[in-house]
């Protein structure tokens, strides 16, 4: 990832990512076992039983100094709206940066 952004990055995960992740049981214990990598930041919220999705378009809402890493469309499709967040996903064994909306003053 580091590589594709050209800069230093700090991966983050929230709390309610962690815990629907381990609700989701052995299917994603491969992407449970990356996110407890001790590399990854732990972002406390202040949600309680929210979804994933909505936890993170709050957060994002509120700190716009993030670079949202998803590969679910209807969750991209909720990032597009917030401008001044882009958008990273893997595609076809590639990792896809997303322009910056225009709202927030992106070269056109």
């Amino acid at each position: 990832m580091m590589d594709c952004l050209l800069a230093k990055c700090t991966p983050c995960i929230t709390d309610c990512v962690m815990g629907e992740l381990e609700k989701l049981g052995s299917r994603y214990k491969v992407a449970l076992k990356l996110a407890k990598d001790p590399r990854f930041e732990r972002i406390p919220c202040s949600c309680k039983g929210c979804y994933a999705d909505d936890c993170l378009t709050n957060m994002i809402k509120n700190w716009r100094c993030f670079i949202v890493v998803t590969c679910d469309t209807e969750l991209r499709r909720q990032i597009r709206k917030v401008p001044g967040v882009p958008c990273m996903y893997i595609s076809n064994h590639r990792y896809t940066v997303e322009r910056m909306p225009e709202a927030f003053g992106a070269l056109r």
